[in-house]
């Protein structure tokens, strides 16, 4: 095996707690979807986990950009009530915080999504994998 090999087999058994973003932004079920794409496109992020409440972190979804551009041709999200329950996905990758990188990269890849939210045992928020961060991590371990 070469040394590349070697370098990248060790990037890829790193924790996800050594890669993650930690206490990342969220949004709650019940704030109105004109706010929530207003917070992405300020931040310049792609989707939020959706949390339970501010007191309660247990992740409930999460909500993309692409999720609301989507939403935007099936229905007028010009209505006020549009919430963010409306359109988050509930169906979620979630992983652990002692995980491994090569788990995070194959729910990514296989699912084709570009963050998966980190919980602990109680199922509650507390990280959040992005591709671009794991890229910004290779960057570095190769030079």
């Amino acid at each position: 095996m070469s040394e590349e090999d070697k370098t990248l087999q060790k990037f890829g058994k790193l924790k996800i707690s050594e890669i993650m973003v930690e206490d990342p932004l969220y949004i709650t079920p019940n704030e109105k979807i004109s706010t929530t794409e207003l917070l992405m496109v300020r931040k310049n992020i792609g989707g939020l986990p959706v949390v339970e409440s501010h007191d309660n972190k247990k992740l409930i979804g999460i909500i993309t950009q692409r999720d609301i551009r989507l939403a935007r041709f099936a229905m007028s999200l010009d209505k006020p009530n549009t919430l963010v329950k409306d359109l988050m996905t509930s169906e979620l990758y979630i992983i652990k915080q002692n995980d491994m990188l090569i788990d995070a990269l194959k729910k990514m890849f296989d699912n084709n999504v570009e963050r998966i939210p980190v919980v602990n045992d109680k199922n509650e928020l507390i990280g959040l994998v992005l591709e671009k961060t794991i890229l910004i991590k290779l960057m570095k371990y190769l030079t």
